[in-house]
This record gives structure tokens, C-alpha cells and sequence, in this order.
């Protein structure tokens, strides 16, 4: 089955650090509830402001990473995600569209992008590479809890 990253884009209040109120806590807590229930749910979690995070940016040529402290603008910035594992790309769209982020008083923007599968990349790989990737593309289902393609 598919899986895709759900990300729901920084705000000026998520990036001040500020927490949502009671009442939206409540509806994330009952959307994710809902899709743990519907057995979609993978994993997800919000993040702290990009304040406290660091940017690691290869220049390349062969320079050595820059470490950037944050805070970083807000339209490059997340707060959180879900990674959904589902049938196809309608159904995650369809769970994305239920998150009860409809009453935001800032408004909200999520984003959904597909992972890439080993299909999508058959003609970058070789056996050995495909083999290597396939071993540790196990060993991280079985740790998240990812359905066994079995």
C-alpha cells in the first residue's frame, strides 16, 4: 500500500511557540484517534519552532556542510506530520481534507506528498542496491509498525 506524508505547515503561533487551544488539541486528538481506528495511521507528531532547530546545508562541489541555527521564514517551515499508509492517493487525499483544522483562526495549509517506492526508482538502482534498501525498508516497517507486505 502507498504511504504519504501529511505535513501541516508552521504559523506564526507555531513558530512563537505558542501551543493550540484546548478545542483544537481536542479535534487533532479525535482526527487522530480516527485514523489509528481506520488503521491508516503510521506515525505522527508536531515539532517544536524552527528556533530550536538547525539547518544543515551541503553547498556542493565538495564544500562541507553549513550548520544554520534557526529561527527559519515561516513559509519554509512544518509543525507537525502524519505519515498514512493507504490504498491509494484519493484515500489519503480524502483523510488530509478531514483534519479538523477547518476552524484555524489563521487559517491552515497542510501538504501531501507521496513516498517514493522502489518501483518509482527501478532504473536508478541495482540488485545489490535494491536488495540493501529492500533488508532496511524491513527492519523500519517492523520498528514503526508498518502492515507486512507478506
Amino acid at each position: 500500500m502507498p504511504r504519504f506524508i501529511l505535513f501541516i505547515k508552521a504559523d506564526e503561533d507555531s513558530e512563537a511557540g505558542k501551543m493550540p487551544p484546548k478545542e483544537a488539541i481536542e479535534g487533532m486528538t479525535a482526527f487522530w484517534k480516527e485514523l489509528v481506528a481506520a488503521g491508516v495511521l503510521v506515525y505522527g507528531d508536531g515539532m517544536h519552532a524552527s528556533s530550536r532547530g538547525h539547518r544543515i546545508v551541503f553547498p556542493g562541489g565538495g564544500s562541507g556542510p553549513e550548520v544554520k541555527k534557526g529561527p527559519f521564514p515561516i513559509n519554509e517551515v512544518v509543525c507537525g506530520f502524519w505519515i498514512l499508509e493507504t490504498t491509494d492517493e484519493e484515500e489519503a487525499l480524502n483523510w488530509a481534507k478531514k483534519c479538523p483544522v477547518i476552524n484555524a483562526p489563521n487559517g491552515c495549509t497542510l501538504e501531501l506528498r507521496p513516498f517514493i517506492t522502489m518501483d518509482d526508482a527501478k532504473d536508478s538502482f541495482t540488485d545489490e542496491m535494491k536488495k540493501t534498501h529492500e533488508e532496511g525498508r524491513k527492519v523500519m516497517d517492523e520498528k514503526l509498525g508498518f502492515k507486512s507486505k507478506e
